[in-house]
């Protein structure tokens, strides 16, 4: 007997499939945009709050706070409202709390209203990629999440450049208002070429599970936020969010055990490749993304760059993680995934620790290849974890546990920001502390040799060099800091041999 040959017919992908497929990239645009762009306004946006570095992290922390919790619950919305309406109104509700982001008065204001956003964008990526799959043919899905990745990150691309020149024309809150245009393309998109499918059964919601989770998520991360400000257990408000976290998530474990219907199944984290897949979907969400939070303010506020050529710089991130893409959509299939996999984290290695050298007379070809292999580190090192963590998992547990793995990606990125913006914080302190208990009129340095000529201590040269001292130790946290996230993405590296390859066909 042979088998039945497809025809033709049946391959060809229509007007309406690539549409559909815009559709999904839209809202996945309009949700990487705001990522990559809103770091490279934070300086305006600390000026107009008058806020210190470390306070301005919770505009970073805030919005994925939100995306963390609501995406544990976008499969049950999902099954409840069906993909297409939750599609739609997730892009609605995104593009409003992102005009609102815009017309902040205040860091409270624009912290409720990232929030907002973070819990309206936690549909945006796995809904896009879902919408572009059902567009096209199942033996043409690959092309479909390839291009899906591509057009839904050329606004990422071009996104910090329009989005810095219009904040140095008009000011920080074109940041956000730039990317309503791609909300609102979504949902015209969606509306208009998705079809509605037929609403699958929704299953029991363990509520009080989620809630738990919630609970624990956002009282680690508001204590990981204001440990540095508020001088850690020194601090009563500290310990009690502490203690909320760690009471939340004991009750959160207990209940996943003993609950008929769990929020997460035990059974997902049997399968040892995805286990160690939560490990790496933790580590890529920090490690990809603090790096493009702090590089931005370090040129602008060490390095003499404006807010125009940090975007211009940014392109060149882009430009690396659709290099990656293409390059990992030509090699998957020939390589063993787990070599690609510790290639994409080598090139986390490579940027981070070329970030880690930057000097305050950082050239832009230097910063141009580090941001490029921030890029590249991303979508290469994306594809083939995702492919290690599901290739052994039963297929009864493939979308819960699709859900969770984001889940856990949005965690690590909102733990590694809070983390970094505190050491960060802390290392200026100390470096500034160190510096300043030998800048003394009394130190016999300053009577030798050209320093008298270069820096002298009357008439407020003084006060010249404290400010210098702040800028050196500035960058010397900014390189720790970057050193430190080097060292991560390389002691990653060393669990994936642990992973099982997937079988060959």
């Amino acid at each position: 007997m042979t088998a039945a040959v497809p025809a033709a017919g049946a391959e060809r992908i229509g007007l309406r499939a690539w549409l559909q497929l815009v559709a999904g990239a839209f809202g996945t645009a309009a949700y990487m945009t705001t990522i990559t762009a809103t770091g490279s306004a934070l300086p305006h946006m600390q000026g107009a709050f008058s806020a210190a570095p470390d306070q301005m992290a919770w505009v970073l922390t805030a919005f994925l706070v939100g995306t963390t919790i609501a995406t544990a619950c976008v499969g049950w919305l999902e099954a409840r409202l069906g993909g297409r309406n939750l599609f739609l109104v997730a892009t609605s509700g995104f593009a409003v709390a992102t005009v609102l982001c815009g017309l902040s008065g205040s860091l409270v204001q624009a912290l409720v209203f990232r929030t907002l956003q973070g819990l309206f964008g936690a549909a945006l990526l796995p809904l896009g990629n879902a919408i572009a799959l059902d567009a096209f043919p199942r033996a043409r899905q690959g092309l479909a999440t390839a291009m899906w990745c591509i057009v839904g990150n050329l606004a990422p691309t071009f996104g910090p450049y329009v989005g810095g020149m219009m904040v140095h024309e008009y000011g920080w809150p074109w940041v956000f208002f730039v990317t309503v245009p791609l909300s609102i393309g979504a949902f015209l998109f969606t509306y208009a070429f998705v079809p509605p499918k037929a609403r699958a059964a929704p299953s029991g919601f363990d509520w009080w599970g989620f809630a738990f989770l919630a609970i624990a998520i956002s009282a680690l991360l508001t204590m990981l936020s204001r440990g540095e400000r508020q001088e850690w257990f020194a601090s009563t408000e500290i310990v009690i969010e502490g203690a909320v976290a760690m009471v939340a998530a004991y009750v959160f474990l207990i209940r996943m055990a003993t609950a008929r219907a769990p929020f997460i199944s035990p059974p997902l984290f049997r399968d040892r490749n995805y286990a160690l897949g939560m490990v790496f979907s933790f580590m890529h969400g920090s490690i990809v993304f603090l790096q493009l939070f702090l590089m931005p303010l370090q040129l602008q506020s060490l390095a003499g760059y404006d807010i125009v050529g940090v975007g211009e710089l940014l392109i060149y991130r882009g430009s690396g993680f659709m290099a990656g893409a293409l390059l990992v959509s030509w090699i998957s299939d020939r390589l063993d995934p787990r070599l690609v996999l510790a290639f994409g984290f080598s090139c986390a290695v490579a940027s981070a620790y070329g970030m880690s050298t930057f000097s305050m007379e950082v050239r832009a070809s230097d910063v141009a290849w580090t941001i490029f292999m921030n890029g590249a580190s991303s979508s290469v090192a994306y594809i083939p974890m995702t492919m290690l963590s599901f290739s052994t998992l039963k297929d009864r547990y493939r979308t819960e546990g699709f859900g969770f793995y984001y889940v856990i990606s949005f965690l690590g990125t909102s733990v590694g920001t809070a983390v970094i913006f505190n050491e960060l914080s802390r290392a200026m302190q100390i470096y500034q502390d160190s510096f300043r208990d030998k800048l003394s009129p009394f130190n016999e340095l300053f009577a030798y040799g050209f320093v008298p000529r270069v820096w002298s201590l009357a008439h407020g040269g003084v006060a010249g060099l404290e400010a210098e001292s702040r800028r050196q130790a500035a960058m010397l946290a900014y390189n720790g800091a970057f050193l430190d996230i080097a060292i991560a993405a390389g002691l990653i590296i060393l669990l994936i041999p642990l992973m099982r390859a997937p079988k060959r066909r």
